[in-house]
């Protein structure tokens, strides 16, 4: 049923594609899927454990000095009665999409604005305590100047639904469910391919550093449940 619609989907776009546009899908399992994760959102390792497959529909159109695309993501864990080891503890379904449109500006940059929604379900079968699910949403935009074909800079706004802001018991089930505290705010990030081009870059070198809000403990407490928080990271990234 799944691969129904997402063929459907295909077609739909296809059809209704002006001339020079290009519609791709990708699929991809095992522990690539988890380099799919948006690198917006904060996920959690029991997330990245669960995930297991992820699919991409993209729709683009480039004009040569310009352009724009929207595009579909899903990342999922095993169905659970798979003979995989997490399945039957936890399940995960992310499904996001995205627009993007982009423009030259000359002397191998280029500038582009995103924006993306989204949406994460999780479940947890224990023999401990009682199967529960919960779901959490997240957004983003930004802007992005890429610098020749190594150096992408970008700044924006993000929120992220998760555990903090709710009722203590509602906090409980999204906290052991593995997600991750809810967050707000501005961020900016430097990102620099290694070794080679943008385009073709498997290592990734990013500066991240982000101003706002994070939960800062479960339910109702004393204080407030979302605290002012800055935090900045350096990071490498590289796929096998």
């Amino acid at each position: 049923m799944r691969g129904t619609r997402t063929l459907s989907f295909i077609c739909v776009l296809a059809a209704a594609a002006p001339l020079g546009a290009e519609t791709r899908a990708i699929k991809v399992q095992g522990a690539n899927a988890v380099s799919l994760l948006p690198g917006q959102v904060h996920w959690t390792a029991q997330d990245r454990a669960a995930v297991d497959r992820a699919k991409v529909i993209d729709f683009s159109m480039d004009k040569g000095n310009a352009g724009w695309s929207f595009d579909f993501l899903s990342l999922r864990s095993p169905r659970l009665g798979e003979d995989a080891c997490c399945a039957a503890a936890r399940h995960f379904h992310g499904a996001q999409a995205g627009m993007e449109a982009w423009h030259a500006l000359g002397g191998g940059d280029a500038i582009r604005l995103r924006a993306d929604m989204g949406k994460a379900s999780r479940r947890a079968l224990s023999a401990v305590a009682f199967a529960a699910r919960s779901r959490a949403a997240y957004a983003d935009a930004h802007v992005t100047w890429d610098h020749g074909e190594r150096l992408a800079i970008s700044t924006g706004w993000y929120r992220q639904g998760g555990w903090g802001r709710r009722r203590m018991h509602l906090d409980v089930t999204r906290l052991g469910n593995g997600e991750a505290a809810a967050a707000s705010g501005l961020r900016a990030a430097v990102q620099l391919a290694v070794g080679v081009s943008a385009r073709s870059a498997r290592s990734w070198m990013m500066l991240e550093v982000r101003e706002g809000s994070r939960a800062a403990c479960l339910g109702t407490c004393s204080g407030g449940t979302m605290r002012h928080a800055s935090e900045a990271g350096l990071t490498f990234n590289s796929s096998f």
